[in-house]
């Protein structure tokens, strides 16, 4: 009677296990991480088209504006990495939309107006990242 009840509880706790992480992979486009470097995935996790195809689109729209920079950014590793680099880029004056990629090491901003290279570095240095050259 123990046992069955202990197996029960068992095979409940993987099933909601289970349907969480499927809710989250296909509905929620979220994933533990992303990284090349992950020993859980290998970099194989289901987020890494939807974060490349979201890189892409973002890329689009940055190529229209009138003024874009490419900064290399070191020590990103994940979807949250990028998340902070793109937040940080977006919360300064100026800039209009950002995008990073993970395979790239790099950070791109569409801007209306001129922003000073510096103030760029600088929101990536507080977000908590090393950021190098400015192109563009």
């Amino acid at each position: 009677m123990i046992a069955t009840i202990v197996l029960g509880i068992l095979i409940a706790a993987v099933l909601a296990y289970g349907l969480r992480t499927i809710y989250r992979s296909f509905f929620k486009g979220e994933a533990a991480c992303c990284s090349e470097s992950c020993s859980s995935c290998n970099g194989g996790c289901s987020t890494k088209q939807s974060l490349d195809d979201g890189y892409r689109v973002r890329v689009e729209k940055i190529e229209r504006f009138p003024i874009h920079r490419t900064i290399d950014v070191d020590g990103m590793t994940c979807e949250k990495c990028i998340y902070k680099v793109v937040r940080a880029l977006e919360k300064i004056d100026g800039v209009t939309i950002a995008a990073a990629s993970l395979e790239k090491q790099s950070a791109l901003v569409g801007m209306k107006e001129n922003v000073d290279d510096d103030v760029l570095r600088e929101a990536i240095r507080k977000a908590g990242y090393e950021a190098g050259a400015v192109t563009g």
